[in-house]
């Protein structure tokens, strides 16, 4: 829209919050997007990006704060990435999830007046983190980083995310690394040894487990750590070193190594226990993770006796809870470590009416299919991206009289729902549920009928 440009001043009022985390105002019809905006802030913004169809502001002053902006409890809330909304009243992170699902419902997936349940709220909006990376720098030591930024980081001593053993843990390590003056990476230069501290904790064993990602290298020094911080922290389990030489600033490991104890720990999740390493995938909020298990488990009204398959299974979260309550399930997974852990899971659990299969899901469902014939109930739970259209039309195809998707991403959740329509099938269940307090993530457990 014409008459807008970079760095001009608006005074904005907010009217709600969008995926992604910023408050969305209007000027004139023209929609700029604020980050760390309240619904009902009255603000002065500046323009730092003014294209034709919407703006990006950043604030230059509240002028009248909403009701539901509070201080946030966190000194390092909008320098540090973690967190997005600490400004907000909890009361007030819900009602904008529950919205953002609504929303994203019925604009990217034309799905109008789908049930949406009220959000399960987390019991515990602080400290409910069993997994946190934090990034070494040159400048920073060790912190999380800038938002928006992979090469900034922000040196923090304290996250209110994780328990506070994790803290302790950052502390201990980033006073070994400057008594022993070690060297920490830089994404600018590609210098630099020490990448990222990994901490992972079974908040129901009281495991924890600590991993220390470097550029490939020796570390002499890594053992003295991994006996310091095993020393001063009993409940850590097993200590790891981590060597990686990618070029990104994802945790990608190269070859592994433990320095000290066990390579993996132990959570419980739905009655069962599933052995977690540096790389497995599971659920960062242990407490709701369980509460949306058995919430998907409600909505499948399993009787006993079905076929199930479940895409996306991961280390057999979902497939091992269902086949309790099924005739046989079949989990379907690309990556080969997640389903060698779901097999151990698995036997660790005494479940044997279960099979894992490795590969590309487009590629193994109608292979399943063919084999074992039309499932009654197939889940997914794929990552943030979504399932895409390939699949969902693959799953249609398949005719399961019951989907049930788990979705961490509304904004795909959506599109993907809408490719299961030609099919004949409707949506009977929407149920968000906030995993992520203090951020604009948010969980939908979808059920959908034939």
């Amino acid at each position: 829209m014409a008459g807008f440009q970079k760095g001009q001043e608006l005074v904005l009022r907010v009217d709600r919050l969008s995926y992604g985390g910023r408050g969305v105002a209007r000027a004139d019809g023209y929609v700029v997007f604020v980050p760390y905006t309240a619904p009902g802030d009255l603000v002065r913004a500046r323009l730092v990006r003014a294209k034709r169809s919407f703006g990006e502001a950043e604030v230059v002053e509240v002028v009248e704060p909403s009701p539901d902006r509070v201080a946030p409890p966190c000194p390092y809330f909008g320098r540090c990435g973690g967190c997005t909304w600490q400004h907000l009243r909890y009361e007030a992170q819900l009602a904008a999830k529950e919205q953002i699902v609504r929303e994203s419902l019925e604009r990217l997936g034309g799905l109008q007046g789908v049930p949406v349940r009220p959000i399960v709220p987390a019991p515990r909006p602080l400290g409910y983190r069993n997994k946190m990376e934090f990034a070494f720098h040159p400048e920073a030591i060790l912190g999380l980083h800038v938002p928006g930024h992979f090469d900034r980081v922000v040196e923090i001593d304290e996250c209110l995310l994780p328990s506070p053993l994790a803290s302790a843990v950052l502390r201990e390590v980033k006073a070994f690394v400057r008594e022993h003056h070690l060297s920490c990476y830089d994404h600018r230069t590609r210098q630099g040894f020490l990448r990222h501290l990994v901490y992972r904790e079974g908040v129901r064993t009281g495991q924890v487990l600590v991993a220390v990602v470097t550029a490939p290298g020796p570390f002499p020094d890594g053992p003295e750590l991994a006996r310091r911080l095993v020393q001063r922290y009993p409940q850590i389990r097993g200590v790891l070193w981590a060597q990686s030489g990618s070029l990104s600033d994802a945790v990608k490991v190269d070859r592994l190594e433990v320095l000290r104890g066990e390579s993996t720990i132990e959570e419980e999740l739905g009655g069962l226990r599933f052995g977690i390493g540096l790389e497995t995938f599971f659920q960062t909020n242990t407490e709701q993770a369980d509460r949306m298990l058995q919430l998907a488990l409600e909505m499948a009204e399993l009787r006993g006796g079905e076929r199930v398959v479940d895409l996306y299974c991961g280390v057999g979260t979902f497939a091992l809870a269902l086949a309790r309550q099924a005739g046989f399930v079949w989990g379907v997974e690309v990556v080969a470590s997640a389903v060698q852990a779901a097999w151990d899971n698995a036997a660790r659990a005494g479940i044997r009416n279960v099979e894992f299969v490795q590969g590309e899901v487009r590629h193994v469902l109608p292979e399943l299919v063919a084999r074992a014939g039309t499932p009654d109930l197939v889940v997914l739970d794929p990552p943030r991206s979504g399932a895409g259209g390939k699949v969902m039309r693959k799953v249609g195809r398949a005719g399961p009289r019951r989907v049930l998707y788990v979705s961490c991403n509304p904004t795909t959740l959506a599109p993907d729902l809408r490719e299961l329509v030609p099919f004949g099938y409707r949506v009977v269940a929407v149920q968000p549920v906030d995993l992520f307090p203090q951020t604009y993530h948010v969980e939908t457990v979808v059920l959908l009928e034939r």
